[in-house]
Order: C-alpha cells, then sequence, then structure tokens
C-alpha cells in the first residue's frame, strides 16, 4: 500500500512542476503606458500620426493627409488655392 501511495505522489508531483514551468512567452502579454496587461491578440493602443502631401493639379494646389500609423489615406485631396 505504501509503494502505491508513493508512486501517485512522484507522479503528482512531476504533473505539477510540468505545468508550472511551461515557459509563458513574452508576445502573450502586452503592458501599455498606463500599466494595464492585455493580451497579445488585442492591439494596445498608439497615438495616431500624420503626413500632410502638397501637389499642384491642374493649375490649383491641394493636400491630403497620410497616416503614418495606419499607412493609408485618412482625407481626400482638399483645394487649398491657386498655384
Amino acid at each position: 500500500m505504501r509503494f502505491k501511495n508513493c508512486v501517485r505522489y512522484l507522479l503528482g508531483l512531476s504533473v505539477a512542476v510540468m505545468l508550472l514551468g511551461m515557459p509563458v512567452r513574452a508576445s502573450d502579454f502586452v503592458t501599455v503606458n498606463n500599466g494595464e496587461t492585455i493580451t497579445g491578440e488585442e492591439e494596445p493602443v498608439r497615438e495616431e500620426e500624420y503626413v500632410w502631401f502638397y501637389r499642384t493639379y491642374e493649375g490649383r494646389r491641394q493636400k491630403r493627409l497620410w497616416s503614418l500609423t495606419y499607412q493609408r489615406w485618412v482625407t481626400d485631396w482638399i483645394d487649398i488655392g491657386p498655384a
């Protein structure tokens, strides 16, 4: 009877050590500036950055806003006056 208890104890102990010793990838958790921890599946909130592009089209000056953060146009071409 004592041998079975010892085997059970060692088996349970080895399973516990394996579960506690499993590595956690850094990509599973991201810490945002405010200290809130979110899972790696959610994208952290970040401030969007923009750049204005200018051109002369058919004698008119125009500008268009580009998002550096999301790599896409934010506005259409906007007339800003004659060239």
